[in-house]
């Protein structure tokens, strides 16, 4: 079984802890990245480098997170405040192991300043060793922590997305920083003229070499979507997350199931005639519903309206645990509109890249998306 790779971060206090659980973990053949600090810094602050983990762990399914601060409790609250963060404090072989097996941990906090009840990295030893029981209280009790989860955070997304014609005008897009600032996760649409009538550029090898890449999605408007995800999965490494299409002819939950043996988080999109029962069977087996607003293959096409909006409507209704996402025709006059409908992710592509100032667009979009959520 492959080892999953580990996310490290610490402030002072726990910087020398973070020190010998590194050298630690690289004995035993982890692969191991260190997020900070690097350098001893008296001055720093947990909250980075526990938002710094918790992000890598969110957007790499089936990686692990080591955070250390004085007492592990501040960094550990920090890393929390993420979704899909499960961080539990090891203060003791037992505990490391219960949260795991109970709690399925993904992020372990140690304490760099206060003794242990055992040693540190036998600690840790016992948190990678440890596989979640899938008990069925378990699964039950998490279960209704993820539904406290939906009840209490009511927060809206917007991700840039990426839909060209050229190498030159992918790369200038994707590394175009302010926005990077802005949106942490960005989409890349795939076509390939199968599913719907155009095509895009979109080479993973050649965007594997660009010099920072953010966290991405894939929305595949293609017919065989597997091939080109098992590509950017083996070259680009912040691939969270794929989104292939109900109409594609091939067995959805068959598809389904290869994307989730990937470590990815999945998607299915609807296009606008598609109605919402063709994914019934499979709404507890993805994490995103993906609404189109336009029929899909082309930017700076105009949102379809009503129907659309009540689609949205309707699926948060019909499928309260799942994130609906909106994808096509976003702007600023109707965004109020389809986040009140229910909409929680926004890809928006025209509406940016179309303004002289793709960083104020943003920032326009989402202060109107604020006031809605007042």
């Amino acid at each position: 079984m492959k080892q999953p790779t580990i996310y490290l971060g610490a402030d002072h206090a726990g910087f020398h802890l973070k020190t010998s659980i590194r050298e630690h973990l690289e004995s035993r053949g982890f692969s191991v990245e260190d997020l900070g600090a690097h350098e001893l810094d008296e001055t720093d602050d947990y909250p980075e480098y526990a938002a710094a983990v918790a992000e890598a762990v969110r957007n790499h399914p089936g990686s692990l997170g080591v955070l250390t601060c004085g007492n592990a409790e501040g960094i550990c609250i920090a890393a929390n405040k993420f979704d899909d963060i499960r961080a539990g404090i090891g203060f003791s072989i037992e505990a490391a192991k219960t949260t795991r097996a109970d709690d399925n941990a993904n992020i372990l906090c140690l304490p760099g300043r206060i003794d242990t009840q055992d040693d540190p990295l036998t600690i840790l030893d016992a948190f990678l060793t440890t596989d979640f029981s899938a008990a069925p209280r378990h699964v039950r009790r998490l279960q209704q922590v993820e539904d406290l989860e939906t009840q209490t955070q009511d927060t809206v997304e917007i991700i840039p997305t990426v839909l060209v014609q050229s190498e030159e005008e992918f790369l200038r897009r994707i590394t175009f920083q302010p926005l990077r600032n802005l949106a942490p996760l960005w989409q890349i649409d795939i076509l390939n003229d199968s599913l719907v009538s155009g095509r895009a550029w979109a080479e993973p090898k050649i965007v594997a070499t660009a010099s920072s890449i953010p966290a991405l999605e894939l929305h595949l408007m293609i017919e065989d979507p597997l091939s080109t995800i098992v590509q950017w999965k083996q070259h680009v490494p912040t691939l969270h997350r794929a989104i292939v299409h109900a109409e594609i002819s091939q067995n959805l939950p068959s598809v389904i199931k290869a994307i989730k043996s990937l470590d990815l988080e999945v998607g299915i999109a609807l296009n606008p005639e598609t109605p919402l029962n063709q994914i019934e069977e499979l709404a507890d087996q993805i994490n995103v519903l993906l609404i189109m607003g336009v029929h899909p293959g082309k930017n700076a096409q105009v949102f379809l309206g009503s129907k659309i909006t009540q689609k949205i409507y309707e699926a948060k209704h019909k499928f309260p645990k799942l994130k609906i996402a909106v994808d096509g025709g976003i702007n600023e006059e109707n965004v109020a509109l389809i986040v009140k409908s229910g909409a929680r992710r926004l890809a928006v592509g025209s509406a940016l890249w179309g303004k002289p100032n793709p960083e104020e667009a943003f920032q326009n979009l989402y202060s109107v998306v604020l006031s809605q959520l007042k």
